[in-house]
């Protein structure tokens, strides 16, 4: 437990270190792997500089186009979209490349394009 803690410490503080807490998210990623058997999950997610976000993702059979504002704080990760209820997922940003979101205690891996 206690290697964890310090795994989440270090990850907080590159976050940081990259420039503040929203900017190591900025760019594109992609669902590695993709999660088998899940309800719904999002396959690919853009995070931009003013707050916004844009994501592919799947609910079943359903493609669905999801689109609003993020907000991360280094720790956790919400992602707001009108007219639906707010995600917040535990987050792990791993060196800028590897994002790992845990909620409902299932966690998914994206890999930064």
């Amino acid at each position: 437990m206690r290697l964890v803690q310090i795994a989440l410490l270090i990850s907080v503080i590159s976050s940081f270190a990259a420039g503040g807490c929203g900017s190591a998210l900025v760019g594109t990623w992609n669902a590695d792997p993709i999660p088998a058997g899940a309800p719904f999950y999002i396959r690919q997610v853009t995070f931009a500089e003013g707050g916004e976000y844009s994501a592919s993702a799947k609910r079943g059979e359903e493609n669905q186009r999801l689109r609003g504002k993020y907000e991360f704080n280094g720790i956790t990760l919400t992602l707001r979209s009108a007219g639906k209820n707010d995600r917040t997922y535990r987050a792990v940003l791993w060196w800028g490349k590897s994002l790992e979101l845990t909620s409902d205690g299932k966690t998914h891996t994206f890999k930064k394009q």
